[in-house]
């Protein structure tokens, strides 16, 4: 079962240093978020910040809280850990694609996943190149139509705008007071969203425009797809050892529609594993079908580390 989340960030985007900083108090046994005054003084945020990181810390498959405690997760002890992490500081741009891939997938809260609307809304509803927002904040008053807690329009587009600051640069959400107000995002670097000019509105107004780039990427490594593609793959087909390429490259959640890769991309990658882990994958090539078969499924931590072995 999926809850869609409209709110908790505090309408604040993520900030570049706001993950590190978590890691770093979760990991030595310090609660950075059951109360906010005392966060304040351990993060070096303001109180708002705090309740909003903690959202991020959520949703971007950081840390989880269990019982009265705070756990750093496999993928945050592997990457993110200062103590065994191979990427502390986000440094490398394959960490800021799996932390875009966990916000699309969302976080387990009990028996519940909870995702941001906005990023399912993006991998998984809105298949255009190009976001206007009033458009989709329309499209955003609908899906709440049918929850049975109603969310004012207010609350849709602050949702909307926190998702656009997490991925374009500059998009500021007010004065910018304090030094933390001059980060961006650290996904703005992957170029996966930009502001793409105006389009004049039936109304008269005119309304900023935002391009998804949904071409191949080639900051994408091999192994981030593989790590991807095998978690999807075991979360959503558990007991299918062929899946096809339209299956990969459409089918919700999937690495296609999370990342906007072209079919044309995606079987070139499928190929590209193939070939370099022949004891995982064969490709799978008919007349009326393309896809992938896997062989064996790989440890998820050993999957992590190879996407950062040099």
């Amino acid at each position: 079962m999926i809850n869609f989340v409209y709110s908790g960030h505090q309408s604040f985007g993520l900030r570049i240093s706001w993950l590190p900083k978590a890691v770093a108090s979760i990991e030595e046994g310090i609660d950075p978020f059951s109360d906010s005054r005392q966060g304040m003084k351990i993060l070096g945020l303001g109180k708002n910040m705090v309740e909003a990181l903690e959202f991020w810390v959520r949703a971007t498959g950081v840390a989880k809280k269990i019982g009265a405690k705070w756990v750093l997760t496999e993928f945050a002890l592997n990457v993110l850990s200062r103590k065994e992490g191979v990427d502390p500081f986000l440094e490398n741009q394959q960490t800021l694609w799996l932390l875009h891939w966990n916000l699309c997938k969302g976080w387990d809260d009990d028996d519940i996943t909870k995702r941001p609307y906005a990023w399912h809304f993006f991998a998984n509803v809105f298949p255009d190149d190009e976001i206007v927002p009033s458009e989709a904040v329309d499209h955003f008053a609908s899906a709440v139509s049918v929850q049975p807690k109603s969310l004012s329009a207010v609350t849709l587009r602050q949702h909307f705008d926190v998702f656009i600051r997490t991925y374009v640069s500059g998009e500021s959400s007010g004065p910018r007071g304090t030094p933390e107000d001059t980060l961006d995002s650290p996904l703005t670097i992957l170029g996966l969203i930009k502001r793409n000019g105006e389009k004049k509105m039936s109304d008269g107004r005119r309304e900023d425009v935002y391009r998804i780039n949904g071409g191949p990427k080639s900051s994408i490594s091999s192994n981030t797809f593989r790590y991807c593609l095998q978690e999807w793959w075991d979360c959503v087909y558990p007991t299918e050892r062929r899946l096809t390429l339209r299956d990969i490259s459409f089918s919700e959640g999937g690495p296609g529609r999370v990342f906007r890769l072209p079919e044309t991309d995606i079987y070139s990658r499928l190929a590209t594993l193939a070939s370099d882990y022949p004891q995982e994958w064969v490709l799978v090539e008919s007349q009326n079908q393309r896809g992938i078969e896997r062989l064996a499924k790989c440890n998820s931590d050993s999957l992590i580390k190879s996407i950062y072995v040099q």
